[in-house]
């Protein structure tokens, strides 16, 4: 299995863990956790999008 499809298969079950995570906690009404989450469903692809743009961009060098 190819290195970048094992990531990306990690990284797809981490961001459908903190989904659930952010499901369970609008509906219990943790606000803190709520925003926590969010925030992490915004950096983290983010981040995995520049990691994976930049070992491109090292690769070609």
């Amino acid at each position: 299995m190819n290195l970048k499809r094992l990531l990306a298969r990690i990284a797809l079950a981490f961001i459908l863990v903190l989904l659930v995570l952010l499901l369970y906690s609008a509906f219990t009404g943790r606000t803190q956790m709520l925003l926590a989450l969010l925030f992490c469903l915004i950096v983290v692809p983010v981040l995995i999008y520049v990691f994976i743009w930049f070992t491109d961009l090292m690769r070609r060098k």
